[in-house]
C-alpha cells in the first residue's frame, strides 16, 4: 500500500487523501527490460514510480488550497514525471533525492549547488557499522529550492 497521508503544520494526523494498492507481479518484467533499454525509455504508466502521479492527482483532487500542500517523498519519489505533476497541481514538494541531476541551465548539477549551502543543522544517530557495533553518525541538514520542471518543458504528467 502506498498512501499519502494529511498533516497540519502543527503536525496533527488529518487523514489519508490518497492510497494505491499494488503487487510487484504488475510489474513483473520491466527490472530486466531496463537492462536492455534506458530506463527513461519505458513509460511511466509501466513503472512502480505511477503509484507516485496516482496519489498527487487523488490528493489534489481531494484538497483545497493547493498552493499550502506540500508533498514530501523519499528517494524513490524522486523522478521527473513527479516534480511537474506537482507543479502543475499548483502544490509544493520535498524530495530526498537519490539521482544527481542537471540544475539551472544544465550547465551544471544539484551537487554542485548543494556544495554551496550551509549547513542548516546536524544530526546524530545510532548506527552499527559493519560488524554490527553500536557506531554514531552525525547527518548534515542542507536544503535550498530548486526549480525541478520548466512549464514549456512539462508533459502531462498526471495520469488520468
Amino acid at each position: 500500500m502506498h498512501s499519502s497521508l494529511a498533516v497540519t503544520t502543527d503536525g496533527l494526523p488529518l487523514g489519508l487523501t490518497a492510497v494505491k494498492f499494488w503487487t510487484r507481479k504488475k510489474f513483473k518484467g520491466i527490472a530486466a527490460l531496463k537492462k536492455k533499454i534506458n530506463p527513461t525509455r519505458v513509460p511511466i504508466e509501466k513503472k512502480e514510480s505511477i503509484r507516485w502521479l496516482d496519489n498527487v492527482r487523488q490528493s489534489t483532487e481531494l484538497l483545497g488550497d493547493l498552493g499550502r500542500c506540500v508533498h514530501v517523498g523519499d528517494r524513490a519519489s524522486d523522478i521527473y514525471e513527479l516534480f511537474c505533476a506537482v507543479r502543475e497541481a499548483g502544490a509544493h514538494s520535498v524530495i530526498r533525492t537519490c539521482v544527481n541531476r542537471l540544475a539551472g541551465d544544465g550547465d551544471h548539477t544539484i551537487a554542485d549547488e548543494m556544495d554551496e549551502v550551509a549547513v542548516k543543522g546536524l544530526h546524530c544517530t545510532d548506527v552499527r557499522n559493519s560488524n554490527g557495533d553500536p557506531d554514531d553518525a552525525v547527518l548534515e541538514i542542507r536544503y535550498r529550492r530548486f526549480a525541478s520542471c520548466r512549464r514549456s518543458e512539462s508533459r502531462s504528467a498526471l495520469p488520468r
